[in-house]
This record gives C-alpha cells, structure tokens and sequence, in this order.
C-alpha cells in the first residue's frame, strides 16, 4: 500500500479537458461574446495610451460639430452649403471626396423637391467633381420600406457580379435610401449599414449589402475603390476569405467573413485642437474648413490658406454631434471615425489577425497539462503563485500580440477555463491533502508522538512506504526475567503491569521523535529517523535509553510504596536496551492485505543481539561503535559512555566494538565517573596481557559501579565482575600469540 501524494494524477486527463471545455461553451453565449469584446476595447485603449502609428495621411474628417451648427445654421445644413464647401474644396484637388450623410430625394406630394435650388446647386457640384475626376460618394442605407428608391437606376454605382459563396449570409433588405437621382447620376454611392454589437459599439463593418437581389458596396469599399479607380468588374469577392481589389490596388486583399464583414480594426479617436502628437485621425471643423476655402479662393485673400490641406486626400465629411456612438475607445464618438478607421485599415492592410480557435485553445490544454505535470508535488502555495503568474503572463501576452501584431487572441474564456482548471485543482489538492493528513495520523498515530506527525503534516512529505533505505537508529528493550512474572502474577494484574511499563517507555520514546515498530510480548522495538528524517536519530536514541531507566526507577519506587500489592520480583524490575545505527530497510511490510510499518536488515538484528548481549556484560543499556560515534557528533559529551571492549555476535564473524550507555553526565557522581576511568585502564592493561594490572583496576572500579550487585534491585553482575572473571580465566589459559582481545558470544 502506498500513500497517495498530494497529487493530481487522477485528475491529469480530465480536468483540462472539462475547464476549457466549459470555458468554450460558455463562450458561445452572447454574454460572454460580449465579454470578451470589452477585453479587446481594453486592450485598443491600452494601445492608444503606448502610442501607436499615425493614420494614412490621405484621409481628413470635416467635422459636422457645434461650433459649425452655431455659425451657420442648426442642422441639417440646406444642401447648398454642402455644393458651396465641394465645389470650393476643388480647388484643393482632393483625390476622393465622401459624403457620410444621407441626401434623400426629399420631394413633395407632386414630386417637386422641397429645395429645388440647394439640389440642382448640390447636383452641379458633383457635376464638376465628375468633370475634375474628383469622384464623389454618397451614403445610402438599405430599408425594409417598400417606398424605398428605385434599385433600376443605381447610377454610377455598380453591383458586384464577381461572387463566390453563398449570398444569403450577407445583411438583405429589399429596399434602400440612395442619394437624389441628381447625385447618384454623378456620383457614388455605398451603404453606411453599421449594426451595434456589444456595448451598442459597430465592432464588425459590412462591406458588402445585398439590395433586394443585387450585392451593392459598402461606403468605405466604395471609396476605396473610387481611391484607386478600380472597375466593380475587376473586384473578386470570395466570402468568408475576402475582397480582391485586383493589379489597380496592388491586389490588395480585405479580409470578411462568410457574411461579408469586416472586423474593424479601431485605432483613432478625432484629432483634437491641443493634440501635440498627431496620432489620432486628422479632423477639421465643417465651417472652419469652409470658411478657409471662401477667403482662399473666393474671396482670393493672399495671406489666407485652409488648416489643412486636401490635395490627394480622401475626404470625409460627416456629423459629429448627433450622428455618434460608442467606440472601443470612447462612449460616444462620431459614426463618420468609424468609417474612416475602416478606410485607414484598408489603406494601410492594418486588419485585426483573428488567431484559430483550435491553436488557442490546443495552446490552453498544453498549458493546463503542463501545469499539472509541474506541480504536482508542490505547494498549494506555489500551485497559487503559479495561476497568478500564469494569468498575468496571459493576459501580457494577449496584449503584446493586439498591440504588435494586431493578433486577436481570446483572452476571457481561456482565462476562465484557466481559473476553473487551478480552482478544481487546488480544492483537488487541498481535499488530497487533508485525507493525506487524516492518513498519515491515522497510520502512524499509534507510533508516532503528535509533535512528529505535526512536522511530517506540515513538511507536506509523505515517508517513502513499501521500502526505503535509510540510515536510523535501532532500539531493541526487553523486561529482565519477564519469564518468571508470569509464574508469580495473575494474568489480570500482568496486563495492568505491563501496560503500564509499555506506555511509560511508548511515551518517552514518541517525545524524543523516535518510532514505535511494535510490541513483542513485553519487548519494544523502535526506531529513530524514520519515517521523518533525524540528524541527531543517535543522540535521540541514547537519551531516551537513559530516560526509560530513569523512568523505570520511579515505577520500583511507586511499586515499593505501593506494599504486597506487587511481589518482590516486580519491585526489583530491570530492562536491557540495545541500540544500533546503520543502514535499514524502512517501509510497510507484509502481505497485501495486511502489513505493518517496520525495519528490517543486519543492522536491525545487530541492535537485538545489543540488547541480549547486555546480560553477559553485567549492563542494562548496551550500544554499538556506530551508535556511540553518531551520538557524539550531536549530543557531545553530554552522555557518558564506556567501552566494553569487542566481541563476535552470533551470526557475524568480525569483531563489533560494544559500549555502555551510563547516563547523562550532568546526574553523574565523581564517583562514578572515577570507576569508569579505572574500568577503561583496567581495560587497556587487560588487552595489553597484563592479567594481574587488570584485575587490579577491575576490584577497584567494582567498588565504584553506579549499580552494585546485591545493592541496587535487580542488579546481578556488572562489567567489572565480569572481566574479573574473564581475566582470571585468561591468566590460568593464556590466549594464543594471535588474541586481539575479541570475545565470542555463544548466546543471542
């Protein structure tokens, strides 16, 4: 059995798909089309406020304002200031001149006009336009009124014959509003059809409109191609590709869609007076404008030239109080900027570049997936840095693109998708997470003091189940004699005992950070540094050796006072410990439906042979080399060792160095510490073959044991006695030339 990691494994191939999948749905929706439409708006006013290219310096706006309708008169203008201000604009020799108003043909019951005057002035300026090869275009909008004008007799306009595709898709209405038969004669005309989309904005232009059963030009089509003069018979149109201008217009292409619009690529607010950087689109005031013209070439004053000039431009005239809207860039700009923004993009190819929704979001699940792959096995924390990040390095570069490039990238519904897919995995992983901790408390709980499993939670590392290797220590107890318990107790009362020795020695091994691995009868094993790593597992391991025989003092002390509750036998109660550090296999073990967290390898069974070893020396917590170096290189000298000597265990053959673990050397008398001086030079005399030094340091440190037989409870021998008793033997049966000093163990 494993532990599942704080991952998203399960989540890797569904998640992204479901998210984005949902985020695209949601985008079909009017509302969230429109959302996303606000997104480009923002990222248009962005780009304005970077700086951005000027416009085509062929197109000037003449501005239908207040200070016109102030000066003149309130609008509408009689037609014959219009015929003034474009038979005097000739003088400038504009290359195109455009009309985005509406000069209906406005006649009487008997088909007289209203203003006889005004259009025949109006009609004999387009007249000398015509002969000038200034061509002139009119706005016109199509009408479901059946009193509409009559489509037989368009003009100079032409419809367009040159169409592949189906033509039901484009904006139909069997009428029109055209200029007076007077202007359409002489001029052009082109539809000004603008339906709002989102926010009330005109974001997708058409340019083309089917009139009854003929497909007419958009106003800005029109004069793009009066700009270049370019037959309708030279026009290709493919829709949901584009309009092909043909060699006249460098075969300029303008992209439409299968309805034959445009997406409006809207740079420019008008030029206002105090504008320093000239980089909004060129406008000027319809009665300044027309009064510069009089003074120049009517009145012929020398001093006296128009603001701005209209040699080779495109002009467009238009209405800027009334006639207004919302624009990306404004809540109310004039209609006519709409129209020249167009033209701006056809001159200067500047088309929005929509990106393939498959490439978006293709590029939305890579980077879903990656994500996942990535984090993974991190952090709540980081899987939070990382959706900031992400979202913010989105958005900077759907910005960089409409602004460098002007590639339209979605941004609202990937950026939803995205939040779904990191919401479902943090809830994922915080849900993950918490039955990881409920796991891991619940497996090691019984094993693990809650400080430990405190940290193991709060370092979010899971202990590496079903086999690890590790360097920890050992630790091996066992009750002295427990055998004899049994004979002397009633079963009840032996349980109550060694509950309560048990949970003594539980509770001072989980403080210390160590790891019960089992109960064996009246046996603890455990281990230091496992499942959560320890630097110091050694020292931890020592220390707590020394705290379960200080404990176990206490326990004689509370069974003394307690009188014949319990026998002698328990009053005198002794326990061995056995310790060794070294490289163990860590990890759940057993079969697959049952297992227990444990340790296995030599080192672990050298720790038990430290333990039963411990008798034959006299001592009650006995240690190897390994175990006395680790220890040291933590806790210092804060702990007292002695050195036993070596000895061959059953089941190895090289020598293991052993050592007692006395005590904390702050509770330690002189005294004591006197004895183990003389035990270890009575040791060194020993391994020098001086049998008769030994044996004298061996009765002097006897004296001075912290646990002499027959005085203290339970104690039988110790390692003076006992190397009295090997010394005696060596010295009757002298070891042979090759003696090391090494002694074999014959028990476990």
């Amino acid at each position: 059995m494993k532990l599942r990691a704080p991952a998203v494994q399960d989540l890797v191939f569904v998640a992204p798909l479901l998210c984005f999948g949902f985020a695209w749905l949601m985008a079909q929706f009017a509302f969230f089309d429109g959302l996303e439409w606000r997104t480009l708006d923002w990222r248009t006013r962005v780009r304005a406020e970077a700086g951005q290219p000027a416009p085509n310096d062929k197109i000037l706006v003449v501005g239908i304002g207040d200070r016109s309708t102030n000066n003149i008169e309130p609008w509408p203008f009689r037609r014959a200031y219009h015929a003034q201000l474009q038979m005097m604009a000739l003088h400038e020799k504009p290359r195109v001149w455009v009309w985005d108003v509406i000069f209906a043909n406005r006649v009487d019951r008997t088909g007289v006009s209203l203003d006889l005057e005004s259009d025949l002035d109006f009609t004999d300026a387009t007249v000398a336009a015509r002969e000038a090869n200034v061509p002139v275009v009119f706005a016109a909008v199509s009408s479901a009124d059946p009193t509409g004008d009559d489509l037989s007799a368009p003009g100079l306009t032409q419809a367009f014959d040159r169409i592949e595709g189906p033509r039901e898709a484009l904006a139909t209405e069997p009428e029109a509003t055209l200029p007076f038969p007077g202007l359409r004669e002489n001029g052009y005309f082109g539809t000004v059809d603008a339906p709002r989309g989102a926010g009330g904005i005109v974001r997708e232009m058409p340019m083309l409109v089917r009139l009854g059963d003929r497909v007419y030009p958009s106003l800005t089509l029109q004069t793009a191609m009066c700009y270049w003069k370019v037959d309708v018979d030279e026009v290709r149109i493919v829709l949901g590709d584009g309009i092909y201008l043909g060699p006249k217009a460098d075969n300029r292409r303008i992209p439409i869609n299968a309805r034959g619009q445009l997406l409006v690529n809207y740079r420019y607010e008008k030029m206002e007076p105090d504008d320093p950087i000239g980089i909004e689109m060129p406008t000027i005031e319809y009665f300044d404008q027309m009064v510069a013209l009089f003074q120049t070439y009517v009145a012929k004053e020398a001093d006296v030239r128009p603001p701005v000039s209209m040699d080779g431009k495109i002009v467009m005239v238009g209405e800027f109080s009334t006639d207004a809207g919302p624009s990306p860039r404004a809540d109310l700009s004039p209609l006519v900027l709409l129209h020249a923004n167009v033209l701006n993009n056809i001159l200067e190819s500047d088309y929005v570049q929509p990106t393939d929704p498959f490439h978006v979001w293709g590029g939305a699940l890579i980077v879903g997936y990656a994500g996942i792959l990535l984090l993974r096995r991190r952090s709540i924390f980081l899987m939070s840095l990382f959706t900031v990040a992400a979202l913010l390095a989105y958005t900077w570069f759907t910005f960089d693109a409409w602004i460098e490039h002007n590639r339209w990238i979605p941004l609202a519904a990937p950026l939803l998708g995205f939040v779904i897919l990191q919401f479902v995995l943090i809830v994922h992983r915080v849900l993950v997470e918490q039955s990881s901790k409920a796991q891991l408390r619940s497996m090691f709980g019984s094993y693990l003091s809650p400080v430990v499993i405190q940290q193991m939670v709060d370092s979010g590392k899971n202990p590496e189940l079903g086999g690890m290797e590790a360097e920890i220590t050992a630790y091996f107890s066992d009750i002295q004699s427990f055998s004899a318990f049994s004979e002397v107790l009633p079963p009840r009362q032996l349980v109550a005992l060694l509950n309560e020795y048990l949970t003594a020695c539980t509770d001072i091994i989980r403080e210390q950070g160590g790891t019960l691995d089992k109960y064996i009868g009246d046996a603890v094993v455990a281990m230091f540094g496992a499942p959560v790593p320890l630097e110091d597992h050694a020292y931890r391991a020592c220390l707590t050796s020394i705290l379960v025989q200080e404990k176990l003092e206490e326990l004689r002390a509370e069974w003394i006072e307690a009188g014949d509750k319990w026998p002698a036998i328990v009053r005198q109660m002794r326990t061995r410990i056995g310790l060794n550090t070294g490289e163990c296999m860590i990890g759940n073990m057993g079969s697959r439906t049952r297992f227990d967290y444990t340790m296995m390898g030599d080192n672990v069974n050298l720790a038990a042979r430290m333990e039963s070893g411990a008798k034959s020396w006299g001592v009650f917590n006995m240690v190897t080399e390994e175990t006395r170096r680790a220890c040291e290189q933590h806790g210092g000298d804060s702990i007292v060792f002695r050195s036993l000597g070596k000895i061959v265990v059953k089941g190895r053959t090289q020598a293991v160095p052993i050592h007692e673990v006395i005590g904390r050397r702050e509770k330690l008398t002189a005294e004591t510490l006197r004895g183990v001086a003389l035990f270890e030079r009575g040791l060194a005399r020993y391994l020098a073959r001086d049998w008769m030094g030994a044996s004298a340091l061996f009765e002097q440190s006897a004296k001075l044991e912290r646990l002499l037989p027959g005085d203290a409870a339970g104690v039988k021998s110790s390692p003076s006695l006992v190397y009295l008793d090997i010394v005696a033997e060596m010295a009757e049966h002298p070891p042979g030339p090759n003696w090391d000093g090494v002694y074999t163990m014959t028990d476990k």
